[in-house]
């Protein structure tokens, strides 16, 4: 056929409406059947197949499609292709010049409808190859024109694009091509119930909002299926979701380098004033507040300071006490007004009673520019430590508590044969007895090693990683998974081998996961420069020792899982005793075994309620009955609102603290009245010299007026002191290990702090 005729033919075939449509439809589709093109184009064989076959026949002659023999299927030339994608490029123009199909764009502008951007999104966003992304854009376009939505909107399309996906079987693409956020609804609810969680503010709802998006993305495109899937399962709790692709849960300080001058607290200089190598010690705790409130963005959970009472020692030459006193005052104000209470910004400060062995002959930073030893300072950091704890000891100016910083007392052999740390152990106790803020932790134990620090989030590191210094300064908490154990022995069925191996499975998920988020942290810090702190080097070395940092796998339901494994309760059974030790060696041995390429360690801790998420989700799983459940024990080895002798939880306690080397608490809820400082010093000092706990503190509970300001001792429907019953009451008491305002209690929260045992001693 010449080409004058051929011309005249094709101009002939694209004539009319339905020919039109086959070469699309064949350009999307593939190649067709005689009676698929017929079906797809919502042709009726019986009365429709005369007239079809003549269109196919115009096609055919016009050189545009072909049928194989061997199939019976149409397919285009590649002349037809051509003209059939010049089909779609003449109803895209006229779209655009008659304003149809106006597209709402996630950059919010509005546009005129381009398949090319679907095109690009797929190949761009999901690697979907071009033949492919072409395909699947043809088809997108032909769908959403026949709703005729006159504004169309960015998610909107990629709905549809998703639902191709989906109905073609490319579900890995479509996983790629997610569009992350909240419905509009859930954004509504968001608002509307802020004012219940937390402390309320704007500041607050936006961040949740965000949380959600990031805990998507983390659940879709970081973490393998299997362990996304063991998370919404239930069988395993990744804590901080909303953070695990942005940074670390904790970070242990060193403030040498700081109060040297040799980085700025901001690792840049650029957020916060730089007060280099400061000669005061206002200067000195100005420096330590710049530190701690530049690096709340960096952490998910809490910061804590090593050695606070030490390293500033040096500062405080030729100081008088009244002296020490007022910077104290202000700089525990100014921290408090920073890190009021909500996620992320608890602080702790580990201080001593005595100066370390290890530290004696380590050169002191101070004003001067020799300023001797740390062993010259021993005087200094005691009578610091004694005004500090006074302080904290004071109510602010309407009588509340000062909550920040946690205080964690390392009890050393020295410090308990010798009167020079007295002083200071019975302000401690009164500090214990007034706020209940003092946490103490027995350093005479041979499991905790030379050296340990223990963070706010009860998460902990001791020097057997490395020395007392590369182990547990200047590194924190990777984050903090959560084994459903209940789960594991339900699935176990009374089978020992079976909980074991199920027991590892889950073990070897939570180290593939912690590994992911130290690569994703290292990428953070290097690559995306989110960290900056985090990359400063001080003598060659990072600032933050990534490569030290522990990843924390802990677990809840302990008791639950025994008991239903055994048909026993842990604190009544030898059986159960034995098998609960198991479990819990289990995961200290498999921590053990991970090093030294990658340092991991089991806890009894989760660093944010865990507990009544796994049970409901074991619930609807079908494992529980919704009437008789009630939610798994969490930071504790021992039901909590179970009525058990305070001598029986202590031996409970004893057994699992030294197995969990990253993290624990033996937390003794006191009940009024409340025990004189001479009853809990002899207490602590029996149990730090005759018990294996590592770590205890002593809980009271309080009410607060906002009415009248004034403090009662217990949770007090009515104030004692002016008869105020309302909502400006505020209880006080730790959840969770940490002491927290009602104001600012989940639900999680509020049943832990109200239900659980308190004791008498």
């Amino acid at each position: 056929m010449s080409s004058k005729n051929l011309l005249e033919s094709i101009l002939s075939a694209l004539s009319n409406e339905v020919r039109a449509e086959v070469l699309k439809l064949i350009s999307r589709e593939g190649p067709l059947s005689f009676t698929e093109i017929m079906e797809k184009l919502n042709m009726n064989p019986k009365t429709d197949a005369g007239k079809f076959g003549y269109h196919l026949r115009m096609l055919t002659d016009a050189e545009l499609i072909v049928a194989d023999e061997s199939s019976g299927k149409y397919y285009l030339t590649l002349f037809g292709v051509d003209v059939a994608n010049f089909i779609y490029g003449v109803e895209d123009a006229l779209r655009r010049k008659k304003g149809d199909m106006l597209v709402r764009t996630s950059s919010l502008t509005i546009e005129p409808f381009d398949r090319k951007k679907i095109v690009d999104a797929l190949m761009r966003e999901a690697n979907v190859p071009r033949k492919l992304a072409e395909s699947i854009s043809k088809e997108a376009e032909d769908r959403l024109k026949k709703p005729q939505v006159r504004y169309l909107t960015a998610a909107l399309i990629r709905e549809f694009v998703n639902a191709i996906l989906l109905e073609k079987g490319l579900e890995e693409y479509r996983h790629s091509l997610t569009r992350l956020g909240q419905p509009v609804y859930d954004v509504t609810t968001t608002i509307k119930s802020s004012a219940f969680k937390d402390y309320p503010s704007p500041e607050r709802v936006h961040a949740r909002a965000g949380d959600a998006v990031l805990e998507e993305y983390m659940l879709l495109k970081v973490l393998p299926r299997t362990i996304a899937d063991a998370h919404l399962s239930g069988a395993i709790h990744i804590n901080n979701a909303n953070y695990w692709v942005l940074r670390p849960a904790d970070l242990q300080h060193d403030l040498r380098p700081i109060l040297e001058g040799k980085i700025p607290a901001d690792g840049t200089g650029l957020s916060e004033p730089v007060h280099f190598a400061p000669k005061t010690f206002t200067g000195a705790l100005y420096t330590v507040n710049s530190l701690l409130s530049s690096s709340s963005s960096l952490v998910s959970n809490s910061q804590s300071v090593g050695f606070f009472n030490i390293f500033l020692a040096p500062y405080l030459k030729n100081l008088k006490d009244a002296e020490i006193r007022l910077g104290l005052r202000e700089f525990l104000y100014a921290l408090n007004a920073k890190f009021n209470g909500i996620a992320g910004s608890t602080i702790a400060f580990n201080v001593e009673l005595e100066i370390p062995q290890f530290l004696e002959k380590v050169k002191a930073v101070g004003p001067d520019k020799d300023s001797g030893l740390y062993a010259d300072y021993h005087e200094q950091a005691l009578k610091l430590l004694e005004i500090l704890l006074e302080v904290l000891e004071e109510p602010d100016g309407a009588s509340k508590p000062l909550l920040n910083p946690a205080i964690f007392v390392k009890m050393r052999k020295k410090a308990l044969l010798t009167n020079d740390a007295r002083e200071c152990l019975v302000q401690a106790y009164e500090l214990s007895k007034k706020w209940g803020t003092v946490y103490f932790i027995n350093n005479t134990l041979p499991w905790q090693q030379e050296n340990v620090f223990y963070n706010s989030t009860l998460s902990r590191v001791d020097s057997g990683w490395k020395d007392w210094e590369s182990g547990t300064m200047r590194v924190g908490s990777l984050d903090n998974i959560t084994i459903n154990l209940p789960r594991i022995s339900y699935e176990s069925k009374g089978d020992d081998d079976k909980l074991m191996e199920h027991l590892r499975e889950m073990l070897d998920l939570c180290k593939e996961a912690l590994s992911i988020k130290r690569q994703i942290l290292e990428d953070r810090i290097q690559s995306d420069n989110l960290l900056p702190l985090y990359k400063e080097t001080i003598d060659g070395n990072p600032y933050f020792r990534l490569k030290d940092s522990p990843g924390i796998v802990s677990y809840v339901g302990l008791p639950e899982a025994v008991k239903y494994h055994t048909g026993s309760d842990l604190e009544d059974s030898e059986d159960a005793l034995k098998l609960a030790i198991k479990i819990v060696s289990l995961m200290d041995e498999y921590a053990t075994q991970c090093q030294p390429s990658q340092r991991i360690l089991s806890s009894s801790i989760t660093f944010e309620p865990a507990a009544s998420r796994l049970t409901n989700l074991d619930v609807a799983a079908g494992y529980l009955k919704a009437k008789t459940a009630t939610p798994y024990t969490e930071h504790s080895n021992l039901p909590l609102t179970t009525a058990v002798p305070l001598k029986t939880r202590l031996k409970m306690e004893e057994i699992f603290q030294q197995l969990t080397k990253g993290g624990h608490l033996f937390d003794i809820r006191l009940d009024e009245p409340f025990p004189t400082e001479d009853v809990l010093a002899n207490y602590t000092k029996r149990m730090i010299e005759t018990t294996g706990i590592g770590l205890l503190t002593f809980t009271r509970d309080y009410t607060y007026c906002f009415q009248c300001k004034s403090i009662a001792y217990g949770f007090r429907n009515k104030c004692p002191r002016c008869g105020y019953d309302g909502n400006r009451s505020v209880y006080y008491t730790k959840a969770f290990g940490r002491y927290k305002s009602s104001r600012a209690w989940s639900s999680e929260e509020r049943d832990f702090a109200i239900n659980n045992q308190r004791f008498t001693i």
